[in-house]
């Protein structure tokens, strides 16, 4: 069993930095770091092939990134936690956290990278990501591994790769299913360990308050409901705290505003309403809270380019 000690504090050696244009990553000396395409919701990399250098991501991600280490190792800082990490292990790094990763000796394993999007039709699934122990903000993200863990580990991202590359029939079926596998293993093997690591600050809890309540409203199942909280405005009267201190808290922690949230929030639940019932797109709009169907259209083009018509029509 390898072992991961925590650091207080740790100078960081930064080198030429690069900005990425879709997932706002910045790599040291790297241009062509692997990420999830921009109209994707997953892809897979070697470590070998493709090794994860040196590098600090900015605040904002819209992915989750889950790395197996089966040679080498390195130093993950997330937040003010660092960590040293050897083979054979497993990182898991959520959005919300910024991130640094020094590399160490030669590398070799896995690593993936998905969207909550790969789940829009497995809500269950989606639930479970979001409360995973090992994503949460402020957990242990590093799960130490014995070499039959790893082994079986390895055996799961190998058949990832296997059902990313051979774009078979309900091939993102699969991938979810042993994407599933993954993160219920991982769950099971670092059980003991994982639940009295997470202690979150005062901005923490009130971040995840927040997400926790934009989320409680959805899905939308019936044409009778309607959102009720739209706007920073009201979660802030929700929570009992003043707009522009859930704002600030809330673009500290997760690097988006409360709006932000609320808009992809609601960007999401309009996309699966158009995929996956027959209600009129007045019907969607007055659901979602738009008072004017017009208004709908606007708002879902600007943030897709299409309209919810040719959307639904796609």
């Amino acid at each position: 069993m390898s072992s991961i000690n925590s650091k207080n504090s740790r100078s960081v050696h930064r080198k030429k930095l690069t900005l990425s244009d879709d997932f706002s990553q910045v790599s040291v000396d790297q241009e062509n770091l692997p990420k999830v395409p921009a109209k994707s919701t997953f892809s897979i990399h070697s470590r070998a092939n493709n090794p994860c250098r040196e590098y600090i991501s900015a605040t904002r991600r819209d992915y989750y990134k889950i790395s197996l280490i089966t040679k080498g190792g390195g130093t993950l800082t997330l937040g003010q936690r660092t960590y040293v990490i050897k083979a054979p292990a497993m990182m898991f790094i959520n959005p919300l956290e910024p991130k640094i990763w020094e590399p160490e000796g030669e590398q070799d394993g896995y690593y993936c990278m998905f969207t909550e999007n790969l789940f829009e039709t497995h809500r269950r699934y989606r639930d479970e990501l979001l409360h995973h122990p090992l994503f949460q903000t402020g957990a242990n993200p590093v799960l130490n591994l014995s070499e039959k863990q790893g082994d079986y580990m390895l055996d799961i991202f190998e058949r990832l790769v296997k059902e990313n590359k051979d774009c078979n029939a309900y091939r993102l079926d699969a991938i979810t299913i042993y994407l599933q596998l993954l993160l219920l293993e991982s769950k099971r093997i670092g059980v003991s360990e994982i639940v009295p690591q997470r202690t979150l600050t005062t901005a923490q809890l009130l971040a995840e308050r927040f997400t926790d309540t934009l989320e409680k409203q959805f899905p939308i199942t019936s044409e009778q409901e309607q959102l009720q909280l739209k706007t920073a405005g009201d979660f802030a009267m929700a929570l009992n705290v003043h707009p522009n201190h859930l704002n600030a808290t809330v673009k500290r922690v997760t690097g988006r505003t409360t709006s932000e949230h609320i808009r992809q929030r609601i960007l999401l639940e309009a996309r699966l309403l158009l995929m996956h019932t027959d209600w009129p797109i007045a019907l969607v709009a007055h659901s979602l809270g738009f008072e004017e169907p017009a208004s709908f259209s606007h708002f879902f083009k600007s943030q897709t380019g299409n309209t919810p018509h040719t959307f639904r029509t796609l």
